[in-house]
């Protein structure tokens, strides 16, 4: 009978480390297994400064062109919207935003569109740069799935990963448009490693309840050099440096 507690005990003691062991992460141990999940940090800094090619089909008129992203982290994005009857240039640097169409110069962007531009930018931040930023970020779990949510510049972006993998697998960006809060759904897909970063090549898009354009990754190029002139207004617009088959990914 001596014997009884001691196994009560170890039973207890089982049943407490399984409970443990399934608790849900923190938020600290949630950004760990996203950063290990898209490669380590040290593959991951190949972000920092890297450009994406996509081609985009607008499905809205189902126009064909292109979505050139050049992204200095974290706080330079320059986007080339490029179709066969109309251009854009997007750019981002610090709290300065700018926008030009077609040929003419660009201007300073102004809300609406800034709004909808940083998110963009929030949109693009790699796990390392939602570690930097982990002072903005709160953490809810929900099933097997989990939101790291991150406010700045009066903006939200929520970042849904799913568990089992720890993929980002869906971006939610919110703000406020004449009154009315408007949410940007980015649906990320077809995920493979890069040189050893993981990037997803499928990207499925909503304004709202409507499907505004489906994106496949054609080139990526990691660590890019990329010059500060190129994040100016009055910088080089096409073509974007180094996009040649000889050192695209």
């Amino acid at each position: 009978m001596k014997k009884l507690p001691r196994l009560a005990l170890t039973i207890l003691a089982f049943l407490f480390s399984s409970h443990v062991s399934a608790q849900p992460p923190d938020l600290d141990a949630a950004l760990n297994n996203l950063i290990e999940s898209y490669g380590g940090e040290n593959n991951l800094h190949k972000l920092d400064s890297h450009i994406q090619e996509w081609a985009v089909v607008a499905l809205m008129g189902n126009h064909h062109g292109t979505d050139v992203r050049a992204i200095r982290a974290p706080q330079q994005l320059r986007v080339e919207l490029r179709y066969p009857h109309k251009s854009e240039t997007r750019i981002i640097n610090g709290d300065a935003n700018y926008a030009a169409y077609g040929d003419a110069p660009a201007r300073e962007a102004v809300h609406p569109q800034s709004d909808a531009m940083r998110l963009q930018l929030m949109r693009l931040y790699s796990p390392l740069v939602l570690r930097d930023k982990r002072s903005n970020l709160t953490l809810t779990i929900n099933g097997e799935y989990c939101a790291l949510t991150l406010s700045e510049y009066g903006l939200r972006v929520d970042y849904i990963v799913n568990m089992a993998n720890w993929h980002i697998e869906k971006v939610i960006g919110s703000m406020s448009i004449n009154g009315t809060d408007m949410r940007f759904l980015t649906e990320y897909s077809d995920f493979r490693f890069r040189d050893g970063v993981l990037v997803h090549e499928r990207e499925n898009k909503y304004a709202g309840a409507v499907n505004t354009a489906v994106l496949q990754l054609d080139r990526i190029i990691l660590d890019a050099d990329l010059k500060e002139q190129y994040f100016q207004p009055d910088g080089e617009v096409a073509p974007l440096p180094g996009l040649t088959d000889d050192d695209v990914i």
